[in-house]
């Protein structure tokens, strides 16, 4: 008697064992998660200036060249969100082939935002806005 019991009992447990999933496991493991690719920040340069213009961002002291500017032209250059310090500050330079170098104030950005940095021939008179 016990013995039929006991078989009963393991019958019933394994009948119903694969319906909660406890032999086999409908659960499939998810693919890796992949980090979110970091977003661009957008950089678009129109120049005033009669010289060529190198365009450098400045985050966390460091300068990173992004591209020239011709004389009288446009250019659009991008970088890593990555490289916006805690605050979301960064630096533009203007370094001209001829004349001296400008520093664009402070300049508070977020990831896919883009800033639209006029370069005037007087540097000192430059402007950007950011969107």
């Amino acid at each position: 008697m016990r013995l039929q019991s006991a078989i009963q009992a393991c019958i019933v447990v394994l009948g119903s064992a694969p319906s909660c999933g406890l032999l086999f496991s409908h659960h499939r493991p998810s693919p890796a998660a992949e980090a979110p690719a970091p977003k661009q920040v957008q950089v678009a340069v129109t120049s005033h200036n009669w010289s060529d213009i190198t365009v450098y961002l400045m985050a966390g002291g460091l300068p990173q060249r992004l591209g020239m500017v011709s004389a009288l032209g446009e250019a659009s250059f991008d970088f890593s969100s990555q490289r916006l310090n805690s605050s979301g500050g960064v630096r533009l330079r203007a370094l001209p082939v001829a004349g001296r170098p400008f520093t664009s104030e402070t300049i508070l950005v977020r990831p896919g935002q883009a800033i639209f940095w006029t370069l005037e021939n007087n540097l000192e008179t430059s402007n950007f806005t950011v969107y």
